[in-house]
Parts: structure tokens; C-alpha cells; sequence
């Protein structure tokens, strides 16, 4: 099996279409599956999935591509592609727990092991990563529920790499918690103890200090790669009498969560040490000062940085970003009329920026390089997340999502599309996912 050796995350409308011509907010005519209409309670739709700190949502094997979502109670929900006939399987439960209305971050993460079983990690946010196993290689018919393989998770990310391990990252608890790795030699029966990777608050000390972090396999599945940002918890606390500890806010009174600074970048080699691009290694867990020093690959100032963008490695493991800057309200773009026009929550417009280290350093472009290898080019601006898995001929398969209701009282929709062949709708239209 060869393993798919990139991944990418959607920013919609960031390019408008994918080199193929794809759109970034495709047509719900287009979906292979809907979700009921629930909303959480801040008014937002329930969300299938997110693109950037859980993933992936779809591996390709035997023939098949295999995805994964979550219904508007939070239950993973497993279908599978076969693209030489166009025929999909039944949505199916591969669990019974969600984490319910009121929290939709608990949506799943796919891998598959070496004996070709299926593996979801879903369920948590802040509490027990859930873990099922398919009871048959490449069947999505029935599922066990396997021991949790940590007490206190967000955002679960797995990939296999060449020798079979499974590696399972996550964030260990709420917003400061450091993102650290498990591994598995025994397809997911046992896991080693944790490896703290990032832990931003350690030094300067802070207690505040957060990171948001992205993962992919490498291009020969030996190494993993790492992007992840700042995320600084101290501005949300921010108000006319109390001043942020350590720096001026520019922006001050915006939803917490925009706050997020700077790019940085890391790998784990085979032998397991973490490095920097230039290959120096990194003390674990690294701190923010580390992160400042050594990993450092977009320095944002005072700007906000976004990172549910594209990333892929080449052929020759050379890491390359494509992530978002601006400043925007979450808060009031939520209450904004669905299309406005003239955005009063966009205080400087989101703009993309690329990265890719060369020549010992990073260098970072507002447009798109046209000397970056072509696969490359095409993954970064095709929408959605790259499937993991055996190599496609003749392109790669990507999942995506929207949170537009596509009509009343059925929500989100969600896709798979080839880069090159388009989507794969489903005969009958969308299948509804209650």
C-alpha cells in the first residue's frame, strides 16, 4: 500500500476554484449526504466535520474511498465510495455516542491499520477520546467499541506510517493543553504513553498561552509534519481596565477565538526526534519561546494568522502551507445576515498567504509560486480535505462540508470530489443523515 503522502484543509471562497475548476462552495445538488437542520446553541449549524485540527475525514483503500462525519447528534457516520461503479453504501453509525446538541467538536477522525480495519476517534472535547474498530477489514457494517486511548482529549488527527504504526495526535485537554502523540504497534489494541510535542505555555511562562496545530504524514510515511499558531487566551480578557500582561492589543473585544498569531512548523524524523525546517532539533515539548526562536516559519506582528488552510508535503518531503491573515468579528459576522455583502465583522480582509522553506529560510508569497511542483499547486487550492490512503492514478479525492442549510429543515451537506473527475454524487440524490 502506498500511503497518501499530503493533506489540505478548506478555506472557503479563500481561491474560488481549485485548479481543476472546482468551486470552494460547491452545490448542495452535489452532496452525497445531508444532515438534519440542528443548530447549536450560538445559532450555527451543526458541522459534519472540521478541516484543519481533526482529520482525516476520508482514506482510500482497496479500490474504495472510505469517509467519515458526524450527524447533528454528534454519532459518527461511516459511507464508502467505489468509484468504478459510482455506488455508495448506506450511511451507517460506526457508535452510538455523541457528544450531543450543544457541542459539535467532537466530530470523527479516520485511519485504517495494516489487517485493513477502519478506526474512528470522535466523541471528545475536553473529555475521553471515544475509539471504534470495524470487526472486518474494509466492512463498514458492524463496529466494536474499543478502550479509550486517552482520558482527556480535543481534536483527534491519525495517520499510519510505513512500518504500520499508528500515530494518534491531539490537543490534551481544553485551549492550553499541550498537543502531544501516541503511538500503536498493534493496530490500535495499545498505545504508548504520551509524548508532549507542544506545550506553548512553558516558557516565557503563561498560562494562557495556546496553540492550534495541523498534522500530516510524510512523503515517504517516516516523518510527520507539523504547522500550528499561537493562540493567545490572554486577549479575550482584555478590557478598558485590565490591560493584556505582556503586549498592546490591537484589537481588543473580539470573540476569543480569533486570536491567533504567527505560523510555525516542525517534523518528527523516523527516529523520532522533532526538528525544525532547517533540521535543528527542537527541545520537547516546545514553548513558545522555542517556537519563536527556532520554528518560526511567518512572523504575523500584531495580525491575526489562520490555519484552516491547505498543507502538503512533495515527493521529496518538503513541507508547503497555504494559510490565511486578516482580522474578522466573529462574533457580529455570526449575527450578519447569510450573504452580506459589505461584512461590517471584516476589520482588514482575509487574504492568503504561501510558505515553503528554501534556500535556509522561509519564503512566504502572497500568490500562489508557479515554480512549486504541480501536485502541490493542485492540492493546496482544491477544496476540502485530501483522503489518506493508496495513490490514485490520474489525481487525489478530497471531502468537504458546508454549513449552508440547503433547504428548510435539512443542514449541512457534505461532498467528495476528484480533482480531476469531479464529484461523486450519489444516485437518488444526497443520502439524509438523521
Amino acid at each position: 500500500m502506498m500511503w497518501k503522502l499530503a493533506t489540505a484543509f478548506l478555506v472557503s471562497g479563500a481561491l474560488g476554484l481549485g485548479l481543476a475548476g472546482q468551486p470552494a462552495t460547491p452545490d448542495p445538488e452535489k452532496a452525497f449526504a445531508v444532515l438534519e437542520g440542528l443548530k447549536i446553541p450560538d445559532g450555527r449549524l451543526y458541522a459534519p466535520f472540521y478541516h484543519g485540527v481533526i482529520g482525516p475525514h476520508a482514506v482510500v483503500a482497496q479500490g474504495m474511498v472510505f469517509v467519515t462525519f458526524q450527524n447533528a447528534q454528534g454519532r459518527p457516520i461511516v459511507m464508502a465510495y467505489r468509484p468504478d461503479t459510482k455506488a455508495w453504501t448506506a450511511p451507517a453509525k460506526a457508535a452510538d455516542f455523541g457528544l450531543g446538541p450543544d457541542d459539535d467538536h467532537g466530530n470523527p477522525a479516520l485511519g485504517i491499520d495494516r489487517q485493513g480495519h477502519l478506526h474512528v476517534f470522535y466523541g471528545c472535547h475536553g473529555g475521553p477520546m471515544r475509539h471504534a474498530r470495524s470487526t472486518k477489514p474494509y466492512d463498514l457494517t458492524a463496529w466494536q467499541e474499543q478502550p479509550s486511548p486517552v482520558r482527556n482529549a480535543t481534536y483527534p488527527q491519525v495517520m499510519r506510517l510505513a512500518d504500520g504504526t499508528l500515530a494518534l495526535l491531539y490537543r490534551a485537554g481544553g485551549h492550553p493543553a499541550p498537543w502531544s502523540l501516541q503511538l500503536s504497534k498493534d493496530d490500535g489494541r495499545t498505545w504508548s504513553p504520551a509524548e508532549r510535542v507542544i506545550e506553548m505555555r512553558k516558557a516565557p511562562p503563561d498560562p494562557l498561552a495556546c496553540a492550534y496545530a495541523c498534522f500530516l504524514p510524510g512523503a515517504d510515511a517516516r516523518t510527520v509534519h507539523c504547522f500550528w499558531n499561537h493562540k493567545d487566551d490572554n486577549a479575550a480578557r482584555v478590557t478598558a481596565t485590565r490591560p493584556h500582561p505582556w503586549r498592546p492589543l490591537k484589537y481588543p473585544g473580539l470573540h476569543e477565538a480569533v486570536y491567533r498569531y504567527n505560523v510555525y512548523y516542525i517534523r518528527r524524523d523516523a527516529d523520532g526526534t522533532w526538528r525544525n525546517a532547517a533540521g535543528e532539533a527542537v527541545a520537547l515539548p516546545v514553548s513558545k519561546a522555542e517556537a519563536d526562536a527556532k520554528c518560526l516559519a511567518y512572523d504575523s506582528g500584531d495580525e491575526f494568522t489562520f490555519l484552516g488552510a491547505s498543507l502538503a508535503v512533495d515527493r521529496e518531503d518538503r513541507p508547503y502551507i497555504r494559510f490565511g491573515t486578516g482580522v474578522i468579528d466573529w462574533v457580529r459576522q455570526g449575527k450578519e445576515p447569510e450573504g452580506a455583502e459589505k461584512s461590517k465583522a471584516v476589520i482588514v480582509p482575509r487574504t492568503d498567504r504561501f510558505a515553503a522553506f528554501a534556500d535556509g529560510k522561509w519564503q512566504v508569497t502572497r500568490e500562489l509560486p508557479g515554480d512549486w511542483p504541480a501536485d502541490v499547486r493542485r492540492i493546496v487550492v482544491t477544496p476540502g480535505s485530501l483522503a489518506y490512503g493508496d495513490e490514485w492514478p490520474g489525481g487525489h479525492w478530497f471531502i468537504t462540508a458546508s454549513r449552508r442549510p440547503t433547504k428548510p429543515g435539512v443542514g449541512c451537506a457534505v461532498f467528495l470530489l476528484h480533482d480531476e473527475a469531479g464529484f461523486a454524487t450519489r444516485a437518488g440524490g444526497p443520502a439524509l443523515v438523521e
